[in-house]
């Protein structure tokens, strides 16, 4: 046994729930967690709204100097991401109606497979069917991680008995890319050739996970082109309760950030109800975030070089975010946003967001070098807090009691070195042993 694994939208996107514990998420298939009618990206199950929607931005410049960057638009509805892979050569997309579908995928459905896939009336169901574990040429040999249960041959034949390869309880997956149009017309820039996986699960059962949605996106580089100072965001469009009266605010000792809300609003009886969305295996270099207005400043950005500069911890038009007020008109230098607790790299005062609002707030990552065929993970928890009391230390306690909850499952690598992954083939430890 072994295991291998490695819009501006012309139609509408497909997409699946997560529904595990009290948490609820749906992802759609060009990798963008994102609400439909009636239902956020995120919620409680009891119904309660935390995120209407939230995606990924990336950047880099190639060797001539050129910004390329692809966005999700957590605001409306146009997207640099696309369903589907990328051909091997010359960063050609596939059909994105053909890949417009999400992969669901259950810990009890793939036991039940292993039990059964022998039987000679048995029929695999639609989610073991359809699992995109190998597709060949001229696309990777192997897309989704599987097990190779009996053949070993890289081919994905559940009739043989291979599975998906899932480390959860549930799981949602989608493969997106940037290259479906070449006109990026969310960031204006040229598109970088990179493919999206975005992996979405959960733990039943697991009174510390309960409420958490762990999101891994692994990246791709499907171009011919090096990118040494590659970048990648999460843009979040926070969506507290009923009301947009959030406050945001950085946890920086557990590179989290979060939104909570005002406590007079009825809906929360006097509780401090948050949530956010923590980085687990690599460093963050900043906190950012923008309105909804058209400032020239703090507002959206509708330029690359606007993108570069907020993934880079500076405001739009290049000015650095300070300390104080809204983070236009304070003084000194900041690297995160409204950090409640000390931001020892920049200040040693509190500094606490005062204007409640729609703010979209943005979790940078560090710098990297991503080669020509290489991938990346970025992995993070978005989280849900409610306590009876107004203190935000439970937002940082209640962090470091959910990466002890991954490490213990082996899901958190504190320092994640980059990856060299092939075109055709991942080998996954065997399970088995």
């Amino acid at each position: 046994m072994m295991i291998v694994s490695l819009n501006y939208i012309y139609s509408q996107p497909s997409s699946s729930v997560l529904r595990v514990n009290n948490m609820q998420a749906r992802l759609n298939s060009n990798g963008l967690l994102s609400d439909s009618i009636g239902f956020p990206a995120i919620q409680r199950k009891d119904g309660f709204r935390l995120i209407r929607s939230a995606g990924v931005w990336m950047s880099a410049k190639d060797s001539l100097g050129q910004l390329r960057l692809a966005a999700h638009n957590v605001l409306f509805n146009t997207h640099e991401f696309w369903s589907g892979p990328l051909e091997l050569q010359n960063e050609i997309a596939s059909n994105q109606a053909t890949w417009n579908k999400v992969y669901p995928i259950t810990r009890e459905g793939i036991d039940y497979h292993l039990k059964h896939y022998t039987d000679n009336s048995y029929v695999p169901s639609q989610s073991i069917l359809t699992w995109p574990g190998s597709l060949g040429t001229p696309f990777a040999q192997i897309l989704a991680p599987f097990v190779d249960y009996q053949v070993n041959n890289l081919e994905y034949e559940p009739l043989e008995g291979d599975y998906p390869y899932i480390t959860s309880d549930e799981l949602i997956y989608s493969i997106a890319n940037d290259r479906y149009s070449s006109n990026h017309q969310y960031t204006n820039s040229l598109p970088l050739g990179v493919e999206l996986h975005t992996s979405l699960f959960g733990f039943e059962k697991d009174t510390t996970l309960e409420n958490c949605v762990i999101v891994r996106y692994s990246v791709y580089n499907r171009s011919n082109r090096a990118y040494k100072n590659f970048r990648f965001t999460a843009a979040i469009n926070f969506e507290l309760g009923n009301n947009t009266n959030e406050y945001l605010g950085t946890e920086t000792t557990a590179q989290a950030l979060y939104v909570i809300n005002d406590t007079t609003e009825a809906t929360f009886s006097g509780k401090l109800v948050s949530s956010g969305c923590m980085a687990i295996n690599r460093q963050i270099s900043s906190t950012m975030y923008f309105e909804n207005t058209s400032d020239p400043i703090n507002g959206r950005p509708d330029s690359a070089i606007h993108f570069y500069n907020l993934m880079q911890g500076n405001w739009k038009n290049g000015q650095a975010l300070n300390y104080g007020s809204n983070g236009v008109d304070g003084s000194g230098s900041a690297r995160f946003v409204y950090p409640d607790t000390t931001d020892k790299d920049n200040s040693n005062f509190r500094w606490v967001d005062q204007v409640p609002g729609k703010k979209i707030g943005l979790l940078n990552f560090d710098s990297i070098e991503l080669k020509q065929g290489q991938a990346v993970n970025f992995e993070m928890v978005y989280f849900s807090v409610e306590e009876k009391f107004d203190n935000l230390k439970q937002i940082g306690q209640y962090c470091s009691t959910v990466k002890q909850a991954l490490k213990a499952r082996k899901l958190v690598k504190l320092v994640e070195n980059q990856v060299s992954k092939s075109h055709n083939l991942i080998c996954f430890p065997n399970p088995a042993k």
